[in-house]
């Protein structure tokens, strides 16, 4: 393993992330013209449905198999026929409550919708476990090819069938025609094929494995999903607009560098995953880089929220800012931590990850429910609150395993948050004494975060160098 080749992986992921973005931006309108509102909104209401039955589609095998060599071929194939056995019962769970969900939502489209939608239960079932093959070969070129590939060919699809009079079917046939794309591409690229062996023993620690990384991603998938409900019913449904909006800008860090990041990194780790000084060093090297980048740029985006929001969005979404300005302290420390649930996969520890992620939602769910009431900005406030307050709690848990105590991990933060609030301070001082104008401010900003960026990394830049050669020597021992 090497640091080359994680930085060029996250880099392949997150390129395809960064597309994903554009694409959006570029196709969203034209699709927003060609349909109705009431056609999005039966496939909204249709894709909770689908995104929930999916996190069940391969039992968490598939992240626990990367641990695992392909040369296993009979645990591979047996939790590959697992998971495609679980696809199909999930897909006809789906298809037998369609009908039942139309008549909960009165709704007569959304039993066709959710039926059709179906494959895509299916096909990301039996693209798990090929898929997995190839994130343990680090194919992550080949992978960001596939993603971007079926993007393409999926918005393609919505364009083609929105403007011959689809309507909401549009929506769904970008949803089949992406995943169709990618199971094929999937199965043609993966250097696992699945032989027509079935031991269900053998999959025992993966099966366990996966109970937890289950675990996991339906409290997550709540927490994500209460927020909404919770405001829109006490608030009404614009407060829940501006409220998502603000926290789709704020946990951008983690989807365009963190995301892809643990993709390559659990991949890299988990060969070497009784190694915890390697394990130890890499964690460490790559929350200071993370930290050098990400507190400077989202603490520059915080205090010119209000040109980012207006001059982007429009004048109507100003209020968004004013949430992502007080959201972004919370985000920017979320966007570091994130490397700790990858690093409790490695570790083989996906209880741990599962007792943390159960406590925090407990605790942000029970917060909310007292402060919503007093309006957005406290509910924000609060979110900061409980982040700030738990994260040593989490970092306690994670960093025994490491033999790394919690005053290391404080310092490596230490130098990024000052040069963020120096920033900060230069960019209100300026800003107040010469009533700069809204793209004025944007170019500033833009230049006090990559100022602050590079004084920090200089600043370090001894102990750059010193945690690059401790990753060397402790993979090569």
């Amino acid at each position: 393993m090497s640091f080359r080749k994680i930085v060029l992986g996250t880099a392949a992921m997150s390129s395809a992330n960064v597309l994903r973005l554009l694409a959006q931006f570029l196709v969203i309108p034209i699709i927003s013209r060609l349909l109705s509102p009431a056609d999005y909104g039966v496939v909204a209401i249709a894709m909770p449905f689908i995104l929930f039955t999916m996190m069940f589609a391969d039992a968490g095998v598939g992240r626990s198999l990367v641990r695992t060599p392909t040369g296993e071929k009979e645990i591979w194939s047996t939790c590959f026929w697992i998971s495609a056995i679980l696809g199909v019962i999930l897909a006809l769970v789906l298809i037998g409550l369609a009908p039942l969900a139309a008549q909960l939502f009165n709704e007569p489209r959304l039993s066709p919708i959710i039926m059709a939608l179906a494959f895509v239960v299916i096909a990301q079932a039996i693209s798990t476990i090929p898929g997995a093959a190839l994130q343990q070969r680090h194919q992550f070129k080949i992978i960001a090819v596939m993603e971007i590939t079926a993007l393409v060919l999926g918005m393609i699809t919505a364009i083609v069938v929105a403007l011959r009079g689809g309507g909401a079917w549009a929506l769904v046939d970008q949803q089949i025609a992406f995943y169709a794309v990618r199971v094929v591409m999937t199965f043609y690229f993966s250097p696992f094929f699945p032989l027509m062996v079935f031991d269900l023993k053998s999959v025992r620690e993966h099966l366990i494995f996966g109970r937890d990384v289950i675990g996991v991603n339906i409290v997550g998938f709540l927490s994500r999903s209460l927020d909404n409900l919770i405001i829109g019913k006490v608030l009404g449904e614009a407060a829940v607009g501006l409220y998502s909006m603000a926290f789709q800008f704020a946990r951008l860090p983690m989807f365009l560098v963190t995301g892809p990041l643990q993709y390559v990194l659990y991949a890299q780790l988990a060969q070497v995953k009784d190694n915890i000084l390697a394990i130890r060093h890499i964690y460490l090297l790559l929350v200071r880089l993370l930290s050098i980048v990400v507190f400077p740029v989202m603490g520059m985006i915080a205090v010119a929220h209000h040109p980012a929001f207006t001059l982007l969005l429009s004048e109507k979404w100003s209020a968004s800012g004013d949430l992502f300005m007080l959201a972004a302290p919370a985000c920017a420390l979320q966007a570091i931590t994130g490397l700790n649930g990858t690093i409790m996969m490695v570790l083989g520890r996906t209880d741990m990850q599962f007792r943390i992620t159960v406590e925090f939602v407990l605790l942000w769910v029970i917060s909310l429910l007292c402060v919503v009431l007093f309006g957005l900005s406290w509910v924000v406030i609060d979110f900061n609150i409980i982040v700030l307050l738990y994260t040593p709690r989490q970092l306690m848990l994670l960093l025994p395993l490491l033999s790394c105590s919690l005053m290391t991990f404080l310092r490596i933060l230490l130098i990024p948050t000052f040069a963020a609030l120096v920033c900060v301070g230069m960019y209100w001082e300026i800003d107040h004494a010469m009533a700069l104008g809204e793209w004025s401010q944007l170019i500033f900003a833009a230049i006090l975060a990559v100022v602050g960026v590079g004084v920090s990394a200089l600043t370090q830049r001894r102990l750059l160098v010193n945690e690059i050669n401790l990753c060397r020597n402790a993979f090569a021992s």
